[in-house]
């Protein structure tokens, strides 16, 4: 009896339909809707960017999702205004008050991101120099020259009161050229994330807005306001400003304040006699916890007092209050060994815990000791200062971000909230994840490292990146996240090694009483969201939920490149977050006797849901084939513990199955979709004009046709071609489809990890007798899909036998490979 076939879940996409424009030449106006996710430049075209003729977004209640709607001219043309329809799901209604925009600026990078001179990002979303996109301009109009992409950014909220359904309406777009329009749609779910005040997650960033947070002076040595916006702390016009940031810290899910203490100290009238007694005026520390708090804004209060200071590598000192010469009260660093250090901790600390208590704020507050404590010096001087402080205030929370081990995971089995390093974290979670088991907060941190292949938030990097932070913390059991810094506008991005890392915010010279959001810190803010539905979920499906999260980033090193992906799995989460079960058929007769089930066609397969009863295996592997045949180990599951789970794989097949049976299965749905069309070469042999090396070969003869795609060198997926540095060399592989079949699409899978591993050029020939071929396309030079990580080539319709992927390739000293992973051919 033929397996029954699987009711697919069908998932919305940002994406729906590719869009087909004449050139640029002939074209009038050329428009198109692009995900969040995709990095748009100003040369972007539509098939550049995984471009769609509908703008469709998936949301929770209380949240914001947005998308980008593009505009190009061969004319320059000025943007007058951007308007919305309401959106309408029948009688009901999200109002286009909750809809906005921002046209989407460029930042000129003169170098990709590099720490240390040596550790760069491994994939950007382009080579620098280049002009990135980042900042969200405040303006309402724009003008355009001739020829330049313009990405518009769309927003929509999602009020709490809003039913689940999906709301369409139209973006106009005017122009002093005419008046284009694209239609949006946003599926919304009956679930509803909690204010971020209310929130279980800490967002920190570490702000410049009422002065500078340690001894460290801006380094132009003018205060940071003052030199970006032309006024300083306290005055009506910086006021002004911060009704902005309450605005941007309530929308963004900044919860956590951190405040300057011994700044905003000397900002009152903090003073001290001459026998060294302090008379402390927490008045200013008061006036911005309650304006900040009176808007809705304040999760967390962080007593910004951190220590370590000059004496950093040798002796750890005391940011202490003293008096100068001329009676005025000034900061001081101290050896924390000394007898000065200890009357200052007692009078500090002291005062602290009283005005914290006193003021209802106990619950909230956390506080530091000393940032990233690193060898014999850190490990005395952090140890030391904590024993005394604990000694005033045994009850304070006590967190700092950490990176430098043995010293780092030291300190986290002492500290409250566990601020690991991401780098630190990939490397040696162990104790961290133990100390969280405890009931602990643990907080991922991220600065200027970590580079190379792991998540942060830098210009250059893909926007999704810092998206996948928040699953990260998801998938760890991670509840926060800290990051420096926000604000560091002193510091040009042309000296800045890792771009972005000294701010998520822009100032905005034009709008003084305006900051400048980026799609980072949308970016950061989506994350965190999305954090919020897994949480939810975890309430009544914690292993299920967990699991959704793995499947998009397992380690800050481990994550999908695949943001359609990412789609489609957080598509699933929100379903199940409002109580949806998987839309599939039960397979679980079949799987468990180790047979195998047949989809029916072929299937993207984006995981397996599986529930067991009594019984489990202790561990079990998922394989896929396209013809049942020949099989792939696509997903592995290491000490399972019975119950629900979720096996991401990201795969195409046509067949599933378990590698061996399983009697305890309850419970087997397969996640995916029917493709649009079929693969022509899944599963199917093809030849390779030279043999991979021993080290990295093509195992099965069908690495490139698997269905499986790879993660890393190391997962024995992907093959190789390799070369000397400076040498050129042309490659490639045929495929013979046995008769002749419509060919109009290729699509070659770069190598995820590090681009550097990537082919230079790619182009498709086409052959009815396997020897005399046609060019049927322009040559790719870089990847074009939504994600940045693939080679489409599209071409007119063609009937043909053979088909030809053909490469060349430079190779550099850091790069002296090409790693294939999967062609598909449609």
């Amino acid at each position: 009896m033929k397996p029954s076939r699987v009711l697919a879940t069908i998932l919305v996409t940002a994406s729906i339909t590719a869009v087909t424009t004449p050139s640029v030449a002939q074209a009038t106006a050329q428009v198109w809707a692009v995900r969040a996710a995709t990095h748009v430049f100003p040369d972007s075209l539509p098939a550049d960017t995984g471009a769609g003729t509908t703008l469709a977004l998936d949301s929770a209640r209380n949240e914001f999702e947005a998308g980008q709607v593009v505009i190009r001219r061969d004319r320059a043309f000025t943007i007058k205004r951007v308007s919305f329809s309401p959106l309408t799901a029948g009688f009901r209604q999200i109002p286009p008050s909750e809809l906005s925009y921002n046209f989407v600026k460029f930042t000129p990078l003169n170098h990709n991101s590099v720490f240390g001179g040596n550790q760069y990002v491994y994939a950007p979303s382009r080579p620098a120099p280049d002009d990135f996109p980042d900042g969200l301009s405040n303006d309402r109009s724009t003008t355009v020259p001739a020829n330049k992409t313009q990405p518009i950014w769309v927003r929509v909220h999602i009020p709490k009161y809003v039913a689940g359904g999906v709301y369409r309406g139209t973006v106009r777009i005017e122009t002093d050229r005419g008046t284009e329009t694209i239609p949006l749609s946003v599926n919304v779910r009956p679930v509803t994330i909690p204010d971020a005040k209310d929130s279980g997650f800490t967002d920190v960033e570490w702000t410049l807005f009422f002065g500078t947070v340690s001894h460290q002076p801006p380094p132009s040595g003018v205060e940071t306001m003052l030199a970006n916006y032309g006024f300083s702390p306290f005055t009506p016009k910086w006021w002004k400003l911060m009704e902005d940031y309450a605005d941007l810290r309530r929308d963004y899910r900044n919860n956590n304040l951190t405040l300057p203490m011994n700044t905003l100290l000397l900002a009152g009238n903090t003073t001290v006699d001459a026998d060294g007694k302090v008379h402390f005026d927490w008045s200013k520390v008061d006036q911005v916890v309650k304006f900040f708090t009176d808007r809705g804004t304040v999760s967390r209060l962080e007593g910004f007092w951190v220590n370590g200071g000059p004496g950093y590598w040798t002796t750890w000192d005391v940011e202490t209050l003293a008096r100068d010469a001329d009676g005025k009260t000034v900061k001081k660093y101290v050896p924390y060994t000394s007898a000065e250090a200890d009357d200052f901790i007692q009078q500090y600390v002291g005062a602290l815990r009283d005005h914290v208590r006193a003021r209802g704020w106990a619950d909230k507050w956390w506080m530091h000791i000393g940032d990233e404590p690193q060898g014999a010096s850190g490990r005395d001087g952090w140890n030391g200062i904590f024993d005394k402080v604990k000694a005033v205030w045994p009850d304070v929370k006590i967190g700092d971000a950490t990176f430098h081990d043995p010293v780092a995971s030291e300190v986290a089995e002492r500290e409250d909230i566990l601020i690991p390093n991401l780098l630190n974290y990939e490397s040696n979670p162990k104790t961290f994840d133990a100390e969280r088991a405890k009931g602990k907060d643990l907080w991922l941190y991220n600065c200027n490292i970590p580079t190379l292949g792991f998540l942060n938030r830098f210009i250059d990097q893909p926007e999704y990146y810092q998206r996948l932070i928040g699953w990260l913390a998801a998938a760890r059991g991670a509840n926060g996240h800290l990051h420096w810094a926000f604000n560091n506008w002193n510091i040009s991005m042309d000296d800045q090694d890792v771009k972005g890392d000294f701010w998520v915010v822009n100032p905005d010279q034009k709008h003084k009483n305006l900051l400048e959001r980026t799609i980072r810190l949308e970016s950061m803010r989506d994350g965190i969201e999305d954090w919020e539905v897994v949480e939810i979920l975890k309430k009544t499906h914690p292993d299920l939920a967990t699991d959704l999260a793995i499947a998009l980033a397992s380690k800050p090193g481990t994550f999908t490149g695949d943001v359609t992906y990412l789609e489609r799995i957080r598509g699933l989460v929100l379903d199940a977050a409002a109580g949806k079960p998987l839309a599939a058929r039960d397979l679980a007769a079949t799987i468990k006797t180790g047979g195998s089930a047949d989809l029916g066609s072929q299937h993207q397969v984006d995981g397996v849901y599986l529930k067991w009863g009594a019984t489990h295996p202790a561990e079990y592997t998922i394989q896929t084939s396209y013809d049942a045949v020949t099989w792939v180990d696509a997903g592995r599951r290491t000490k399972a513990n019975g119950g629900e789970d979720f096996v991401g794989l990201n795969a195409k097949a046509r067949y599933v199955r378990l590698k061996a049976p399983a009697d305890g299965l309850l419970t087997f749905k397969v996640a995916g979709a029917p493709l649009p069309r079929e693969n022509l070469v899944g599963g199917l042999a093809y030849k390779k004009s030279w043999e991979p090396p021993k080290g990295f070969p093509d195992s099965s003869e069908r690495e490139s046709t698997d269905g499986v795609i790879s993660d890393n060198f190391g997962d024995g997926r992907p093959y190789v071609i390799q070369g000397g540095a400076g040498e050129t060399k042309s490659f490639d592989i045929s495929f013979d489809f046995g008769s002749r079949k419509t060919v109009r699409a290729v699509d070659v899978q770069g190598y995820v990890e590090y681009s550097g591993y990537r082919p230079d050029t790619v182009r498709v020939l086409t052959s009815d007798d396997g020897s005399n071929w046609t060019d049927r396309g322009p040559v790719v030079t870089r990847p074009n899909d939504a994600s940045g990580n693939r080679f489409e080539v599209r071409f007119a319709p063609v009937r043909a036998q053979h088909v030809k992927v053909a490469f060349t390739r430079t190779f550099i000293p850091s790069a002296d490979g090409v790693f294939l992973d999967d062609i598909e051919v449609y």
